[in-house]
Formats: C-alpha cells, structure tokens, sequence
C-alpha cells in the first residue's frame, strides 16, 4: 500500500502539470476583435411619379436601373449627401427628411465586399453588399408625394 500512494500522487501531480496550462489558457482573456470602419457616400433620393426631374443629371442611371425593374417613378431628385464612417461597433444615423433616423452597421469586411445592416425603423432592416463600384438602394419611407430612397455607395465609385 505504501509504494501505491507516492505513485498515485506522481500520477496525479504529472497530471496538474499537464492540465493546469490548458486551464491557464481557458481563462485567459480572448484578443479583442479588430474595430472596421469604411466610408460609405450616403444619397437621400425622393423619387415620384409627379413630373420628369432628375436633379441632378447623374441619378439619370438610377432612374434607368428603375425603369429596368418596372418601377415607374419618373421623377428623382437627390435631397442630401453626405459620406458616413460606418464601424462595426456603433451604428451611423442618416437623418432623413420625414423625420425619421436611418442607422447603418458594418457587419464584415472581406475582399472588395463589405456587409452592411441598414435599419430604417418601422419599415425595414436588411443586410445588403457593398462592393468598390456600383450602388445598392434602400426603400427609407413615403415623403411628400413619393418614396425616399438611400443611395449607398463607395467613395471610390464616384
């Protein structure tokens, strides 16, 4: 019985040297995740079916690319712009004119593409991708005859 203890506790002692590093590792705090940010170029469009505006002359694409997908507006007039820091930590507010506040997150950054999560309350919240040219579209509400549209694009599309 004697020559079983001391080895027992060999056992046990070779065994919390082996154990103990995994546990130190388990508790150890994890690397924080690495904050992203990218600069979007944000366009408060109002499209309608009321005259034949496009103002200004560079949304006459976007009124073709409705036109292709059989919506009717026949009017597009760009209300503001500005280019927003969108970060993947707190969210960047679009004011829009009908008063209510769109937010954009970065959900990942991968490649050329970006994901955004583009939330305008009591309408909609969608993830959409953003890639180095192109725009993506987002219904942001009815104002005053028509429909507001945010223009998500990259600076470097311009």
């Amino acid at each position: 019985m004697m020559t079983r203890t001391p080895v027992a506790l060999l056992v046990l002692s070779l065994l919390g040297s082996f154990l103990l590093p995994t546990q130190a590792r388990a508790q150890a705090p994890a690397p924080a995740a690495k904050v992203q940010k990218l600069q979007v170029e944000v366009a408060v469009v109002l499209v309608s079916r009321n005259g034949s505006e496009v103002s200004p002359p560079e949304l006459q694409k976007m009124k073709e690319t409705f036109q292709k997908q059989n919506f009717n507006f026949t009017s597009f007039k760009r209300l503001s712009q500005q280019s927003l820091e969108v970060g993947t930590q707190v969210p960047a507010e679009v004011k829009l004119p009908n008063g209510v506040t769109a937010s954009l997150r970065l959900l990942r950054l991968q490649g050329d593409t970006a994901t955004l999560r583009v939330d305008v309350p009591q309408l909609s919240a969608v993830d959409v991708e953003l890639g180095r040219e192109g725009a993506v579209y987002q219904r942001a509400g009815k104002h005053v005859g028509g429909e507001l549209i945010l223009v998500l694009s990259s600076p470097a599309a311009k």
